[in-house]
């Protein structure tokens, strides 16, 4: 009995009090794909991209998250984009999958370089939104084996949870910046027989600049900021150095530093080296997170893959 009493507190700590932990993860991955922060990243460049993450959070852990990512990008017409992603996660007693549509608009300011085939605008303002859907389920076989209590059915294991995001993305010359906002509409999912708090609203705003070098090179700080209607505030600042050696290779190397200042958050300071290589259309990288809190004796810390596939060769890397 103690032992199923202690299954249920985990539940109920993990998923009524962080519904939103999921997205959280999924956001957190941006470093490889702004598009999943921001909907107006969708077709920002006339090229098309396809990107499979997976994260492998808090290794060494009992039952560690795993959360796998799919999504795709494209300049569809001259002025409009379209972006799409499904996510799946496990995390212990719950699982959670999901998708987001997203439709952009850009409206160009300037006429561009020839970077590729296709003319890349250097200087753009776009908007986006998207509708997404997520699904949440309890794993009810796996508390049945590991709790010695009779009967232990939710009255309402699992629910369906829609909801909205809207982003501003701004370009020029090697300048960039982009303001979004997430879970515009207050739905609170039904999962336990009972209504949970909905999705809080959350504001993402990051700001870069790229300064191109010799040979090729070029250097990039960019920041991330983000904030949330519970007053969670946080942020990241990175510095990306790029090389494009050749039109079949190029690679990357970046460094990020994350910090939270709510009190509360587990996850208050991060380290993050990560880098990626692009073989003709190809791109592959690799990010690990350390957190420099209690977790950093538990855990071997978190990794992080991308592959991803390009319709073009980008001018830069993951944005």
């Amino acid at each position: 009995m103690k032992k199923y009493f202690l299954i249920m507190s985990i539940v109920f700590l993990s998923i009524g009090s962080k519904l939103y932990a999921q997205e959280e993860i999924i956001y957190n991955q941006y470093h490889f794909n702004y598009y999943l922060v921001n909907p107006a990243l969708a077709g920002a460049e006339p090229c098309s991209h396809f990107m499979l993450t997976n994260k492998l959070q808090w290794v060494g852990m009992d039952d560690f998250p795993m959360t796998q990512t799919f999504s795709y990008r494209t300049r569809a017409w001259d002025n409009v984009g379209l972006g799409a992603y499904v996510y799946n996660d496990r995390n212990g007693y719950s699982n959670r999958m999901g998708f987001q549509a997203t439709f952009a608009y850009h409206i160009p300011l300037s006429a561009g370089r020839y970077y590729s085939k296709k003319v890349s605008l250097d200087r753009q303002l776009s908007f986006g939104v998207s509708f997404k859907m997520n699904y949440f389920s309890i794993n009810q076989d796996l508390l049945d084996d590991e709790s010695t209590a009779g009967d232990n059915a939710f009255a309402n294991p699992s629910g369906l949870s829609p909801n909205a995001n809207f982003g501003v993305y701004y370009k020029s010359y090697g300048f960039f910046t982009g303001l979004s906002l997430t879970n515009l509409i207050p739905v609170a999912p039904d999962i336990f027989g009972d209504k949970e708090n909905p999705a809080p609203v959350t504001g993402f705003f990051f700001l870069g600049k790229t300064f191109e070098m010799e040979s090729d090179t070029y250097l990039e700080p960019s920041i991330m900021l983000k904030a949330n209607e519970y007053s969670n505030v946080g942020g990241d600042l990175n510095l990306k150095f790029g090389q494009e050696v050749s039109k079949d290779f190029g690679y990357w190397v970046q460094g990020s530093y994350r910090h939270s200042f709510d009190k509360d958050n587990g996850q208050s300071l991060v380290l993050m080296p990560m880098g990626g290589v692009r073989i003709g259309k190809i791109q592959i990288a690799y990010a690990f997170s350390l957190d420099l809190n209690n977790l950093v004796t538990q855990s071997y810390g978190s990794h992080e893959i991308m592959l991803g596939y390009s319709f073009c060769i980008p001018k830069y890397f993951c944005r």
